[in-house]
């Protein structure tokens, strides 16, 4: 007879984290550096997978990386064949420049990743670019999302300005119809930036470079090959574009999680001199508990099952998002996420009003499960907060993005 195993109280989730990489020095010291602060969910362990894509052999840059994944047990893959002239991220071009090939090679390298991330057995691969500072908690928020795949979102000025009076806002890495439209869905571009502003989950058709991609789509065979037939330049010259082509056509839904803080080093010089200080800002700790008017991330759950057409059935846990004082809280809630140590759980009383918005709830008493999985002063994320005109006193704002250049104006001079 086989020997059964014992099974742990609770299985240990393994995470691989790494992407392709060709990015100077510096840009990847901070990511790096980003990456080794980020704070993990109990019971969450994570593999660092990356592949050197540096034109040159064995540069300053590639052996800081082998260094680094050395120290912490992870592994440096090689990759496809390296070109010299098919992408370029110089000081001075308006946006970054691409080929069929560039995009053809990383596409590769991440399915590397993909490839070494299966043999280990991982529950999940989070790729995310190098040229990104993280805010601590960027994963634990796209683990606690529990979606097939979720993308935490960053904001970035794609092109220069033209002029010095021109008005050019910032886009998100996030879209919802190809190759990069913030319209159709249900939303219009101001109410899908809006959505991304609330800080919460949003369904998305297209997104990359910071993605974690759940067991199951991996095992489902997503890849990150061009899709025959579909053009490999202008917008559609990347190879994220073509996994979310592939993701759609597969019916695999992909989430945006606006929860996380990211500042995308895209504009040399001047991003990288912001570096000291927004690795300072987002390498801070979060706060331990929430204050009237903090940010909070929270998972509810109802313990009772509540009657349907089939008999009963639980209620899917819910992450809710938003500033604490303002969300709509039953009550006891609110009042248990004060107490809560960030990380911590409670079961809560809840005794539901006659005028309870959900007819089964009135008059009754219910358990709920509160967690306080995250908690951050209230803000906006990086390149965003030079965008929006908040109230000293509320915080209420106005998005700049949204009002024409006569109230820009009228608003900045009082």
């Amino acid at each position: 007879m086989a020997e059964l195993l014992p099974v742990p109280h609770v299985r240990e989730r393994l995470i691989v984290i790494g992407t392709s990489v060709r990015k100077p020095l510096p840009i990847l010291q901070a990511f790096l550096t980003s990456l080794a602060y980020q704070e993990l969910p109990p019971q969450t362990k994570v593999h660092y997978v990356f592949v050197p894509d540096w034109p040159e052999v064995n540069g300053e840059a590639e052996q800081y990386l082998r260094a680094w994944v050395t120290e912490r047990g992870g592994d440096i893959l090689r990759g496809a064949p390296k070109a010299l002239n098919d992408f370029s991220d110089a000081a001075g071009i308006p946006t970054h420049q691409w080929s069929g090939d560039a995009m053809r090679r990383v596409g590769h390298n991440k399915n590397l990743i993909l490839q070494r991330a299966t043999a280990l057995q991982a529950d999940g691969v989070f790729l995310a670019d190098a040229d990104l500072i993280l805010d601590r908690t960027v994963l634990a928020s796209l683990i606690y999302a529990d979606k097939p795949i979720a993308c935490a979102v960053y904001w970035t000025y794609w092109q220069r300005p033209t002029t010095e009076t021109a008005a050019y806002f910032s886009g998100p890495q996030v879209w919802l119809n190809h190759p990069y439209q913030f319209d159709g869905r249900g939303y219009d571009p101001a109410s899908f930036r809006a959505k991304l502003l609330a800080r919460g989950l949003t369904q998305v058709w297209g997104q990359g470079a910071c993605t974690l991609i759940s067991r199951g789509v991996i095992e489902g065979g997503i890849n990150f090959s061009p899709v025959p037939g579909l053009p490999t330049d202008g917008l559609m010259a990347g190879e994220d574009r073509h996994f979310c082509i592939r993701a759609e056509r597969d019916h695999i839904p992909m989430f945006a999680d606006s929860w996380p803080d990211i500042f995308h080093i895209y504009h040399q010089p001047e991003d990288v001199e912001r570096i000291p200080a927004v690795l300072t800002q987002l390498g801070t700790e979060h706060p331990k508990n929430a204050g009237l008017g903090d940010l909070v991330s929270l998972r509810l759950e109802a313990l009772e099952p509540v009657p349907n057409q089939n008999g009963w059935a639980h209620v899917q846990p819910q992450i809710v998002r938003g500033r604490i004082g303002q969300l709509a809280l039953m009550p006891e809630l609110e009042e248990a996420v004060y107490s809560l140590p960030r990380g911590e759980q409670r079961i809560v009383k809840v005794h539901c009003s006659l005028a309870h918005p959900l007819p089964f709830y009135r008059g009754r008493v219910r358990l709920f499960r509160v967690t306080l999985l995250d908690v951050k002063h209230y803000g906006f994320p990086p390149v965003v907060e030079a965008e929006v005109f908040p109230g000293a006193q509320s915080g209420a704002f106005l998005d700049s993005s949204t009002l024409t250049d006569a109230q820009r104006a009228s608003v900045a001079n009082g």
